[in-house]
């Protein structure tokens, strides 16, 4: 009979091996998944900085445009006179 019960230890050793594994693996995928979560979120705010950022470079773009036209015409007036 010990050799039965040494099974049995070991498979009840096992067991709460392979349950102990389970839920701490569980653990790791809920907190890896929370944190993937994150990373998206920062991602996006991220993104929409970005595009705020290269709107206000197209924008700086047109207005040094209109500034250098308005300097060229009030060259051409100050020719004039």
């Amino acid at each position: 009979m010990a050799g039965a019960s040494e099974v049995i230890v070991g498979i009840l050793a096992l067991l709460g091996t392979m349950i102990g594994s389970y839920f701490a693996n569980n653990k790791n995928v809920a907190v890896m998944q929370e944190q993937l979560k994150n990373v998206r979120e920062d991602i996006q705010t991220l993104s929409v900085r970005v595009d705020k950022h290269n709107n206000l470079v197209e924008r700086m773009a047109k207005v040094e445009a209109s500034a250098k036209s308005a300097h060229n015409r009030l060259d051409e007036i100050k020719r004039e006179k």
